[in-house]
Formats: structure tokens, sequence, C-alpha cells
């Protein structure tokens, strides 16, 4: 437990202090945009929070990367591509940074929500079973 608070207290105070830093993806939540292993390189946030961008901030001590679907005044909600349910909404003061870029097998990737990645997540949001075949399969071509 003391090795991941440091590990979220170092990364929140890398983005705080230099603006800018390099997370790895461990989560499935955003799959297919983002993938296990993939590297964010993330930033702090320089202008308005807009619909589509992929936000990091911090959510019961762990980081979270979704992309914002709403906002209400000082208020951001976010979702996961491939969760049903929008997450509880963000103060936009705790945005701690967004992803200005994704790096997958050597190759930088726009950070945009493609119409195959809209249509594989909306598939993948009612199947279980569907996401871990994909995965499955993001892994082997991984190696």
């Amino acid at each position: 437990m003391l090795d991941a608070d440091l590990k979220l207290d170092l990364a929140a105070e890398v983005l705080a202090s230099f603006g800018q830093a390099r997370l790895p993806v461990t989560g499935s939540s955003m799959f297919p945009s983002m993938q296990p292993g993939d590297l964010l390189d993330v930033r702090r946030p320089d202008g308005p929070i807009q619909s589509g961008d992929l936000v990091v901030f911090q959510r019961h001590g762990r980081l979270v990367v979704h992309r914002v679907v709403g906002q209400s005044g000082d208020l951001i909600v976010t979702r996961g591509d491939r969760l049903r349910h929008n997450d509880a909404p963000v103060p936009a003061a705790e945005i701690l940074g967004y992803v200005a870029a994704i790096e997958r097998r050597g190759r930088r990737i726009a950070p945009r929500l493609t119409f195959f990645c809209r249509l594989a997540s909306a598939v993948l949001r009612y199947t279980d079973f569907g996401t871990r075949v994909a995965l499955y399969s993001a892994r082997m071509v991984r190696t």
C-alpha cells in the first residue's frame, strides 16, 4: 500500500513541478483507445478542458485516465471508453493533466476517439468475455 501511495504522490508531484510525465497504462477501462503497456505522455492543462479530452485525476488512491464526456460549471464528468456509467464528477482543480499522446509499440498515437474505437468500445461495454478476448489478442500482438 505504501509503495502505491508513494508512486501516486510522485507522479502527481512530477506533473505539478515539471508540467509533464510519462505514465504506463495498467487497466482496461479505456480499451481499445489505450491498452495495458501503452505509455502516456501526460501534460499539465494549459487551457480549458473540453469534451473528448483524456484527463488524469486521482480517485480512491489511484491515478485514473478517462475521457471527458461533459462539464457542469467547475465539475468535469468523465467515463472510461469501455465502461457503461459515468464517473462521479471531478472538480476541475483536481485534474492533474491531459494525455497529449499515446506511445504503443514505439509509435506515437494521437489520443482521439476514432470510429473503430468508438464502435469497439460500445461492443466491449456489454461483454466481459469480448473484453477478455480483445485484451488477450492485444497482448499476443505485443509479444
